[in-house]
């Protein structure tokens, strides 16, 4: 009977996951589309092929935690609870957008959602997440700050300033790699030394 009704949980978890993923791509997808046909204003960077990071880590958050995005956030958003309609409607520039469509692809922000906003700064987000984390700890809000980044990001000095900080301090602040090998179209083997065997430092 426990396995039972464990396995219905555990399926209704996968389902749960599966719809935020196949919902990002769908969204995204439709982005694309728009954007190709010249029927969407400004720019935008998709979140397609990632969508599992933000699912997985995003169905363990509560409202009132906060996310920090990069400029690949649009799948962050929908992850953290912001409507599909309300982001559409900022890429639009739209008055009903989450930002009140002065924000666009790059800047848009939910706080409400406890969505933090998006970055065009690579990096950027981290020193922000890791300072909201410091102030829910001197708080005692029991909120959890989540940093997301590329692997760009890694070699910014704010990402390992802010890494240690968090660190020394004990702060509630999760640091999240969506690492796909390149920064923009710098292969991060090319960017970041490997460790060679018999070779001092690099990247083990």
């Amino acid at each position: 009977m426990i396995e039972a009704v464990e396995a219905r949980q555990d399926t209704a978890v996968l389902v749960g996951l599966y719809r935020s993923m196949l919902r990002m791509r769908q969204f995204e997808t439709k982005v694309q589309e728009l954007y190709r046909s010249g029927k969407l204003p400004g720019f935008v960077h998709l979140y397609i092929g990632e969508e599992a990071v933000a699912a997985g880590v995003c169905a363990h958050l509560k409202p009132a935690d906060m996310v920090y995005s990069t400029h690949r956030g649009h799948g962050h958003a929908l992850a953290k609870g912001v409507t599909g309609r309300e982001v559409m409607a900022e890429l639009y520039g739209k008055q009903t957008g989450c930002s009140g469509g002065r924000g666009g692809s790059m800047h848009m922000y939910a706080p409400e959602y406890g969505f933090m906003g998006t970055n065009g700064i690579v990096g950027g987000g981290i020193p922000l997440a890791t300072g909201a984390a410091l102030s829910a700890q001197l708080r005692k809000s029991g909120q959890v700050s989540v940093c997301f980044f590329g692997d760009g990001a890694v070699n910014s000095g704010s990402f390992h300033e802010s890494v240690n900080f968090g660190a020394v301090w004990n702060l509630p602040v999760i640091y999240v790699c969506e690492n796909n090998m390149y920064a923009t179209e710098m292969a991060f083997s090319r960017a970041t030394k490997k460790h060679q065997r018999g070779e001092p430092g690099g990247l083990i």
